[in-house]
């Protein structure tokens, strides 16, 4: 028989809050040139609070909610994967990896000094950050880009591919983080140096052979079963086998002890070679609208406001990094290429920190506060925010003058 108690009841009433409320906070927040995700963690928030006041689906919060983020984290990273453009990155991704590799290190950098020399978190919760931090959240920007009309551009078409790098190596690195993140946890000077690597090193190895099978089934599976689900429903058959797909292969990758990120980002690439792939897009776009929101509800949930402001100083610091590194990182390689007015476009359009970020932040909250102390969550959460209005709104206004033109 089927449970129809209170618990579920709850459940339900909040998916559907949440998804009535997807449309309308993204259309609000669009006109104010800011991204929906803050609204979102600022719900959670406020959800939070709530429950912890009145004690009314507290348990749903805490046990719910966390299923309903994997689904959007599958979702969106399926939809990252399957919106690249691996032929144009094949093309030029020598100038794209100029950019990609020290925005990468330098990203990661700057947080991780900043973190291991602030008092009182130490090397563990820097290594988080760093890694954190050298991601990169370019749909943020992307935007900002498609309504001047220069996301179609050479400057454009640069940032992308280079963004397109840098979340294959973010989703990597978390991957591996997965795989010796616990290692971490042990006495002070026990021998760990030797397992992490061993650790790091079959993480790595996993990652290769599970991409290979990946590119083997987009070479020659894919394209048969989306021909034979089209010939037994033209209209959904693609579509259906596309999401199956990305939740059998995110699973099949934490199954492989790798994370549901890397399967649902590489299914996504398996998939962008297909020629329904506008089709796909738009039904994952919709996907997204509905689950999506969960991921930044759950972000926001697991902000602890109890905790004294004194992470507001680290989160403005960490703010200021993530805004550095990626200015020297991305910004001084473009320059070099491009200019210095595109190499600040690009620079800037990295700057916000969102999904990859946050996810490696809440993935180290989990695993206690030695990983990542609550104090450390809160001001990431805080910088991720900041990144995403400071970024963008700087974007917008170096595109305005030339909206329309070629960049």
């Amino acid at each position: 028989m089927i449970d129809t108690g209170a618990h579920h009841a709850a459940m339900l009433l909040l998916m559907g809050l949440v998804t009535l409320l997807a449309v309308p906070m993204r259309a609000v927040f669009a006109r104010v040139s800011m991204p929906s995700m803050i609204g979102f963690i600022l719900l959670g928030v406020a959800l939070s609070i709530g429950s912890t006041t009145t004690g009314f689906a507290n348990d749903t919060l805490n046990e719910q909610v966390p299923f309903l983020a994997k689904i959007g984290i599958v979702v969106l990273l399926f939809r990252i994967g399957l919106e690249s453009d691996l032929g144009k990155l094949r093309r030029q991704i020598g100038r794209a990896a100029l950019i990609w590799l020290p925005n990468m290190v330098l990203g990661g950098t700057a947080a991780f000094a900043l973190v291991v020399l602030w008092p009182g978190l130490g090397l563990i919760p820097a290594l988080f950050t760093g890694i954190a931090a050298s991601a990169t959240s370019i749909g943020v920007s992307a935007g900002i880009w498609e309504g001047a009309g220069a996301l179609d551009s050479d400057t454009g078409a640069l940032l992308l591919d280079a963004a397109e790098l840098d979340d294959v190596s973010a989703v990597v690195l978390l991957s591996v983080l997965f795989a010796v993140g616990p290692l971490l946890k042990q006495p002070e000077g026990a021998a760990i140096l030797a397992p992490a690597l061993k650790a790091g090193a079959i993480q790595l190895m996993l990652t290769a052979l599970f991409s290979v099978a990946c590119y083997l089934f987009s070479r020659w599976l894919e394209k048969p079963l989306s021909d034979g689900f089209a010939k037994l429903s033209p209209t959904d058959g693609p579509i259906v086998l596309a999401t199956g797909a990305a939740f059998v292969i995110a699973s099949m990758a934490e199954f492989m002890g790798l994370s549901m990120a890397i399967g649902a980002l590489f299914a996504g690439l398996a998939f962008s070679r297909d020629p329904a792939e506008r089709s796909i897009d738009e039904a994952f776009g919709t996907l997204l609208t509905v689950f999506g929101p969960f991921f930044f509800v759950a972000i926001g949930l697991s902000v602890d406001i109890s905790v004294p402001v004194e992470g507001m100083g680290l989160a403005a610091a960490l703010a200021g990094m993530a805004l550095i590194g990626k200015l020297l990182g991305a910004g001084l390689p473009a320059a070099a290429m491009c200019g210095w007015r595109q190499g600040a476009l690009i620079g800037f359009s990295m700057v916000p920190r969102a999904e990859i970020f946050l996810l490696v932040m809440l993935f180290g909250l989990t695993l206690g506060p030695w990983a990542v102390p609550q104090v450390l969550y809160n001001a990431a959460v805080l910088a991720s925010i900041v990144t995403c209005i400071i970024g963008p709104a700087i974007v917008g206004m170096m595109l305005r003058p030339v909206a329309g033109n070629a960049t």
